[in-house]
């Protein structure tokens, strides 16, 4: 009963004291930085194995048991949980809450390299990811026009460096895009029949495409670098190449190759689905799945640093 008769006694000592705690937890709450999608660590390691053409037995066996008995030995760890597909073994080992995420990629990835000692030789280099709620992107932009997609990507390309000059985007990558590739099919059959190697095709490229320094000349007052500029510009540059001169007779590229300027084989393809649109009378109508149009698009992912939430003023 002390605090109490001490409270009522110096009752105005404790409204005053009352009123400062609620006016400073007030202004703390407005001041204090807030974030709109703070950094959260989840303790999961990912590790995933490609074993190109293995049955799921296969990868079960010969990958994902020998590296879940490595990695069951760390201290810390609340569960593995593990699949075993076609081609790919991934597993993910959860920690306990307490233990940190720097720590525990670090020892999971020393026993993976253990591990690695004891798989195929033609199994892929295995990939030890931790989950990074910052790699998630904060927003998607998808950029259609009546454009080639080819040229669409330009555009894209030129909206991207404007968002990453933003210093808070942390990076924006695209998705949808075609990258332009030059293809050379050579036809093995005349390259052996000019006694040549498929090395000897590949060393002349090299060589021919690259830059050279040529040292510096004074003129005057003035000091100039010299270099010359081997890089091809252009097909048929790269059709003329000489790979080599048996019995001094040029044997170009175009001889035992076909050079193409095409498309890489694309990995990513990104879509639009329309599901109204306005009609004469600029009313907006709902279409049916069915109805629904379909556009290529070029998505940006955007991501940001620690996804802060600025307030204005």
């Amino acid at each position: 009963m002390k605090i109490t008769n001490t409270a009522i006694d110096y009752r105005t000592t404790i409204l005053v004291l009352t009123l400062v705690l609620t006016l400073g937890g007030i202004y703390s709450y407005i001041t204090i930085p807030k974030e709109a999608n703070p950094s959260i660590e989840i303790p999961n390691i990912v590790v995933t194995t490609i074993y190109p053409g293995a049955s799921p037995d296969d990868v079960e066996s010969l990958i994902t048991q020998k590296i879940e008995s490595e990695v069951q030995s760390i201290n810390g760890i609340k569960a593995i949980r593990s699949t075993s597909t076609e081609g790919v073994s991934s597993i993910v080992v959860e920690f306990e809450p307490d233990v940190s995420i720097d720590e525990a990629f670090s020892k999971v990835r020393d026993k993976v390299d253990i591990a690695k000692t004891t798989l195929p030789s033609d199994v892929d280099e295995p990939m030890v990811n931790e989950i990074d709620m910052s790699e998630f992107p904060i927003l998607s932009i998808n950029l259609s026009a009546p454009y080639p997609l080819v040229r669409l990507k330009e555009v894209a390309e030129e909206l991207q460096d404007e968002l990453e000059a933003i210093p808070s985007i942390l990076a924006v990558d695209l998705i949808g895009g075609l990258d332009r590739e030059v293809k050379i099919n050579v036809d093995l059959s005349l390259l052996q029949g000019y006694n040549l190697t498929f090395m000897d095709l590949v060393t002349a490229i090299a060589d021919e495409n690259t830059n050279l320094p040529g040292g510096s000349i004074d003129v005057d007052n003035s000091n100039y670098l010299v270099r010359v500029n081997g890089e091809i510009q252009d097909v048929e540059e790269l059709k003329n190449i000489v790979i080599k001169s048996p019995n001094n007779v040029p044997v170009f590229i175009r001889d035992v190759a076909e050079v193409e300027f095409g498309f890489k084989e694309r990995t990513s393809y990104s879509r639009l689905a329309i599901y109204q649109e306005e009609n004469e009378e600029d009313e907006l109508y709902t279409m049916g799945v069915e109805d629904a149009k379909m556009l290529p698009v070029i998505s940006l992912n955007v991501k940001t640093f620690g996804r802060k939430h600025f307030r204005d003023g």
